[in-house]
């Protein structure tokens, strides 16, 4: 349960502080082009999937197969 709520709470950080990176440097009065505020968000769902994938690395030695995520733990996976 532990490995839940640090999930969350990892997550929660990475979009706030993409949230006030991407405003911050969005407001900046810099020379040159801009970034799309798309590709940042291309960007920050990577990241995200990649914290997730090192997460659940992190709490089973070896990645849950198919079965055992939608058989086992059905409320679990209708939650999502």
């Amino acid at each position: 349960m532990f490995l839940c709520y640090l999930s969350l709470g990892v997550l929660v950080f990475q979009t706030t502080s993409l949230v006030l990176t991407m405003r911050y440097s969005r407001t900046l009065q810099a020379e040159g082009p801009r970034y799309l505020a798309s590709s940042a968000v291309v960007v920050a769902e990577v990241m995200k999937i990649l914290t997730c994938v090192l997460l659940v690395f992190k709490e089973h030695s070896e990645p849950p197969s198919y079965d055992a995520l939608v058989v086992c733990s059905t409320t679990s996976f209708c939650k999502m």
